[in-house]
């Protein structure tokens, strides 16, 4: 399956970064990359949808909360939005379901 990372940037501090695919060791790098790219800009507001991922294991787990944490240095946030199936339950057993939570 293939692994896309599509940022949309909003305004000066907000960002939107649609995931497809499967997020694992594999994939990482590229939302790692893609989310210090935008942090690189100013941006330190993301929310990252995840309608069109299927798989995410510790490894994408850990990449989320590295973003979050990138983000919180200046100030913002990451978090997470449109979560279902096997995404969700990853989410909800590890506890970042209700930490990256998206409330608009």
């Amino acid at each position: 399956m293939t692994f896309t990372v599509t940022p949309e940037t909003g305004d000066n501090r907000t960002a939107t970064v649609r995931l497809a695919g499967e997020l694992d060791m594999s994939t990482v790098p590229e939302l790692d990359t893609a989310i210090s790219d935008l942090v690189g800009t100013g941006r330190n507001r993301l929310v990252v949808d995840l309608g069109e991922l299927a798989f995410c294991d510790s490894t994408g787990l850990a990449c989320l909360v590295r973003g979050d944490n990138r983000c919180a240095a200046l100030g913002g946030w990451l978090r997470v939005t449109n979560h279902r199936g096997h995404v969700a339950r990853v989410l909800a057993v590890s506890g970042l379901d209700e930490f990256l939570r998206y409330q608009p």
